[in-house]
């Protein structure tokens, strides 16, 4: 059980990794919000999979579920009001 959830924790920490990397290494802002929201959600959903797997209680799997799907619903919403608030400022800026 220990290797899944190592498998989990490792998994989820190399997408977190990917995603810091895809920040520094892309040129724009569209590029860079892309890398991080799918990125680091995978990469959340992968460790706190790893981690409820670890604690194994009802109460922790509640609260991972919970986190998980507040992950999922606010980062597209957060990446969607950056990209509209950068977009408004290159207009008003032309």
């Amino acid at each position: 059980m220990i290797f899944i959830i190592s498998i989990f924790v490792l998994l989820g920490s190399a997408f977190i990794f990917i995603a810091a990397l895809g920040l520094l290494r892309f040129d724009n802002l569209y590029s860079r919000m892309h890398a991080t929201t799918k990125a680091t959600s995978f990469g959340i959903l992968l460790l706190i999979i790893g981690i409820a797997l670890f604690f194994n209680s009802g109460i922790i799997w509640i609260k991972s579920v919970l986190v998980i799907l507040f992950i999922y619903l606010t980062a597209p919403l957060a990446a969607h009001s950056v990209a509209k608030s950068y977009k408004e400022k290159d207009e008003k800026m032309e």
